[in-house]
């Protein structure tokens, strides 16, 4: 990780970018490296951030170089401008519920109602670069699923040791410890699109979300835990009190 430098020329006094022809340089006391580099996503935002004044407070740029050994991946990483977002919970909200295998989604309409249910599978035998992959495309899909509706996401605030309470209260075919890192991973893809598109992510308490669900509304709505968790979870989000 090569650290940002807004008062550098280039945003960062090791690397240097030149957004004429897409060289980055390498600059060290021995010998300056120069390579081709391609940005793809957010390239131009990327390059107006290099052309920008001197110590100007949006203009500091980091780089992170990983080696691949026949080549290297180069990220740029800087702080993006997030417009605010254009979701409420004023006609329903979308609420999830992440499990070892699968996210259980669950839609409501402006009286806590439910209007949508969805299952996400996650394929745990996948190899880590199609996991990834999946998990992008999940998080597409839910934040697609939020922004046409205009309806905020809903999820849980979990650490690791409430994820293990809520686990007493999956079917024992499903009660597969979830890391927290694994739960982590998969929220902050799915979070990060949504800001990143201007859905509102709203987090709520998990405390009996999954034991709510089983209890009270499994029988009545003849639905699975998972979706049932989800529906307490998205019904929290929007003040309803269970």
């Amino acid at each position: 990780m090569i650290p940002e430098r807004r008062q550098g020329k280039y945003s960062n006094n090791f690397l240097k970018l030149n957004v004429e022809n897409d060289m980055l340089t390498y600059r060290s006391t021995q010998k300056d490296m120069v390579f081709k580099v391609q940005f793809h996503k957010y390239k131009d935002e990327l390059y107006a951030r290099v052309n920008e004044k001197h110590n100007s407070p949006d203009k500091a740029v980091a780089y992170e170089l990983m080696d691949y050994g026949e080549y290297f991946i180069v990220k740029a990483i800087f702080e993006k401008h997030m417009n605010l977002p254009k979701t409420d919970t004023l006609y329903g909200a979308v609420g999830i519920d992440i499990n070892v295998d699968h996210i259980a989604l669950c839609e409501t309409n402006m009286d806590g109602n439910i209007v949508l249910i969805k299952k996400y599978p996650i394929h745990k035998e996948n190899t880590k670069n199609k996991r990834n992959e999946e998990l992008y495309q999940l998080a597409i899909e839910i934040m697609e699923q939020c922004k046409s509706k205009k309806k905020s996401l809903v999820v849980e605030d979990l650490n690791f040791k409430q994820l293990k309470t809520r686990m007493l209260y999956r079917p024992k075919k499903q009660n597969k410890t979830l890391s927290n890192f694994a739960y982590k991973k998969i929220l902050e893809k799915v979070e990060r699109k949504c800001l990143m598109n201007e859905v509102d992510v709203i987090k709520v308490d998990p405390k009996n979300t999954s034991k709510i669900g089983k209890e009270k509304y499994t029988k009545i709505k003849g639905l699975s835990v998972h979706y049932c968790a989800a529906y307490v979870i998205n019904r929290r989000g929007m003040g309803f009190v269970d």
